[in-house]
């Protein structure tokens, strides 16, 4: 797991994305003053020579010209350059929206600072969110107040073609994670996947959902309609990129049975997998783990992250779709290994009841943040 990830889960609740987000971008465009430089030039916010002076700071309080209520951008970049002065505003979301007359406020607050040659307020989203000029200026309609949007892939695409240091690559590394290297432009790779979506989807669904469902729901004692599964599947595929049909106890321990595009097989291909995932707010990880090392020793299942306190963890039995391609049935193939993988999932059951004895049935995650690739 990449390191902003890792100190992302490791404060789990308690930092939320956003902020913890602001901080590295802060941070590093604060000691690497170059590609601050080269930023606002390629992003066409500032297009003058470097600055003397530079100061960055995060969450500075500011207060409202009318109101007197308390702001705080996200992100303040000050910049001197013998007498002269220039300020922006950074307000950054990675998935939630704006708040209530939020770029107005600050647009407000931009306008009221006096000795700032430029003033400009930078709105930068993950997601596609439009924004109206003349809705931002309401209040100050004759504003020197400068309005820019962007969105994080284009900062992506931007520190991607930088000369990388190690610092660079882990933040790289944290936007593809996060969905913030998604450009809007499809590759021709995307238009061939899509064009032969619904017959992928198709040849899924033959596999899930008549035996493999039957078995699954069998062994884990825990039924649900198939409207349910398959709805969930498809939202599975948006948060995760897997279609999967999925169940959970009340010690926090996922079974998940299906189809994972993001993998790390080397080829690239996808997987079919089995595999018993423990969320790391789970009271009972210690004892899990000790059932799912003796799983791996009797049934040659793989293990993951089981000496990490503080991230998903589990067992998996999987094979990639390379290893079938060559057969004459698909389908077919698939839906044995799958069938076989879960007689494996009865015995382990049977063998080590504590592990999957205490299913509660309807139970689901309670968000897609809940349950997490490892």
């Amino acid at each position: 797991m990449a390191l902003f990830k890792q100190l992302l889960k490791l404060h789990q609740g308690n930092i939320p994305l956003e902020d913890f987000f602001t901080e590295i971008i802060a941070y590093f465009l604060g000691k690497n003053k170059e590609i601050l430089f080269s930023w606002l030039r390629y992003s066409h916010i500032l297009d003058l020579g470097d600055y003397l002076g530079i100061d960055i700071t995060t969450q500075k309080t500011y207060k409202h010209p009318v109101r007197g209520d308390e702001k705080r951008p996200d992100i303040v970049i000050e910049l001197a350059d013998g007498d002269s002065q220039d300020i922006i505003f950074i307000e950054s979301k990675v998935g939630s929206p704006e708040g209530y007359n939020q770029l107005s406020d600050y647009a407000e607050i931009l306008h009221s600072l006096p000795g700032f040659r430029y003033q400009i307020l930078v709105y930068i989203t993950r997601d596609f969110d439009p924004k109206k000029e003349f809705v931002v200026f309401q209040n100050i309609p004759n504003s020197n107040v400068t309005f820019k949007q962007l969105r994080w892939h284009q900062f992506y695409q931007f520190l991607s073609a930088q000369k990388n240091s190690e610092f660079a690559q882990e933040i790289i590394t944290f936007m593809q994670e996060y969905r913030m290297a998604q450009s809007n432009q499809f590759s021709s790779v995307d238009i061939l996947a899509l064009a032969n979506f619904p017959s992928s989807l198709k040849l899924m669904e033959e596999v899930m959902w008549g035996k493999v469902i039957h078995e699954f729901e069998e062994i884990l004692g825990e039924h649900k309609s198939l409207e349910f599964r398959k709805r969930r599947a498809l939202q599975f595929i948006q948060w995760h990129g897997r279609y999967i049909m999925d169940s959970w106890t009340q010690d926090k321990l996922g079974c998940g049975v299906g189809f994972y595009m993001k993998t790390a097989d080397p080829s690239g291909y996808p997987t079919v997998r089995i595999v018993l995932e423990v969320d790391p707010k789970s009271s009972k990880r210690k004892e899990i783990f000790e059932e799912m090392r003796k799983v791996c020793t009797q049934f040659g299942w793989q293990a993951y992250n089981l000496d990490s306190p503080n991230a998903w963890a589990g067992i998996a039995v999987e094979q990639s779709l390379r290893d079938f391609l060559a057969t004459e049935d698909h389908i077919f193939t698939i839906e044995e290994f799958l069938l076989k993988s879960l007689d494996d999932l009865r015995n382990i059951k049977q063998q080590y009841p504590q592990l999957l004895c205490r299913s509660v049935p309807g139970s689901e995650m309670e968000s897609d943040e809940d349950y997490q690739n490892a």
